[in-house]
Formats: structure tokens, C-alpha cells, sequence
């Protein structure tokens, strides 16, 4: 039986979908057994013309079983 556990996290970039990934990705390179995600949220800031994505990301992972002896 697996069980999963969840993290958010906030990933920015020029596109959503870079925002997206960087999350996706960052989550990757520390956790094992990624999953799935779940884009929570999407916002973004605009300066001086140039827009800015912020995506919440909800990302689960497969805990890991280590038998104690």
C-alpha cells in the first residue's frame, strides 16, 4: 500500500507554463516519486510592461518505505 504526501509550492516565470514547471521541476530535483500536480492558484505581477506568472502548485509524492531493524 503506497501512501502519498503533498507539498505547495510557487513557481514564477514569463509564461504560466514556465511558472508551472519551475515548481514541477524544483520538486523533482528534491523529492522522489513526483507524481502528479495541481495548479491551486494563478497570479502574476506586471512591471514597467513586462508580466510576471506565480502559480501555487500542489504537488504529491509517494512516501518512501524504509524497514527499521
Amino acid at each position: 500500500m503506497a501512501v502519498q504526501k503533498a507539498v505547495d509550492l510557487t513557481g514564477t516565470g514569463p509564461t504560466v507554463e514556465d511558472a508551472v514547471a519551475e515548481a514541477v521541476d524544483r520538486a523533482g530535483m528534491t523529492l522522489e516519486g513526483v507524481t502528479r500536480f495541481e495548479i491551486v492558484s494563478l497570479a502574476g505581477t506586471s512591471e514597467g510592461g513586462r508580466i510576471t506568472y506565480e502559480a501555487q502548485v500542489r504537488v504529491w509524492f509517494t512516501l518512501l518505505e524504509r524497514v527499521h531493524g
